[in-house]
């Protein structure tokens, strides 16, 4: 498939959002599914079709044949149960089952057929994903190909997206505590959809560090909202008893 404009720059600005390859590719095919090159697949045939196709390919002669053949195995069969309806009876049930034969092999045929088509359609996907995972690779900024006139649409596209993303009351503990939880379960989650082990270490360290700074934030937040318990206003004992004798002489 041959990349207009279009596509670069799309993909270009999803790079630039930390959108993952797979994932971009995946967006890519569905909002430019028009544009993709459509599968050569085999043409899915009905059974109406199918079994015409055969009555054709067996012709008068082999439809002949089969009611021969049949009629021979089970003559001495149908005189003893129809008696002088034998011949009658053998005929039309010779046909029936040659009729019933004939949509057997065209309903085979047709499931074959379906299969095929889903096996090529599959194929022909397959093949234009990978043709377009190594086709957007250049795309991104940090591979060595990638085209000088994009830089700027890169740039921008990087500082538009981090400052829309960019949290404006870490000064908050609980905004910082949600955004370190953020990050902990992006991480989490990706250590369950990579495949390859060095970058499963990566985010396992990084999912460690992350998760001892939350326990670290949570401890320090946890000391600083303890409630001051200290009494306020306490009286000592001797304030207590000259405030007994004063009361004791007013009462005099």
């Amino acid at each position: 498939m041959k990349l207009e404009e279009k596509h670069k720059v799309f993909v270009v600005k999803h790079f630039a959002k930390f959108m993952k390859l797979t994932d971009l590719v995946e967006a890519f095919m569905e909002k430019f599914e028009e544009d993709l090159p459509p599968p050569e697949f085999v043409e899915v045939i009905s059974v109406e079709c199918f079994f015409e196709y055969l009555l054709n390919e067996d012709g008068i002669e082999g439809k002949q044949e089969f009611i021969e053949q049949f009629i021979e195995t089970h003559t001495e069969e149908f005189r003893k149960t129809y008696g002088d309806k034998a011949d009658q009876k053998l005929n039309e049930q010779a046909l029936e089952e040659y009729e019933r034969e004939r949509k057997t092999e065209a309903v085979n045929l047709h499931h074959l057929n379906k299969k095929h088509a889903k096996e090529d359609t599959e194929y022909h996907r397959e093949e234009l994903q990978q043709n377009l995972f190594n086709r957007f690779r250049r795309l991104n900024i940090d591979h060595p190909q990638f085209p000088n006139k994009y830089r700027t649409l890169f740039k921008e596209t990087r500082d538009a997206y981090c400052e829309n993303y960019r949290s404006q009351a870490l000064n908050n503990p609980e905004s910082l505590a949600r955004e370190l939880e953020t990050l902990y379960g992006y991480h989490k989650q990706l250590i369950f959809q990579l495949d390859d082990p060095k970058e499963i270490s990566k985010c396992l360290n990084s999912a460690h560090q992350i998760l001892k700074t939350v326990l670290a934030h949570n401890a320090l937040n946890a000391s600083q909202q303890v409630a001051d318990i200290t009494p306020q206003n306490v009286k000592t004992p001797a304030d207590a008893q000259k405030a007994l004798t004063k009361t004791r002489k007013e009462n005099s």
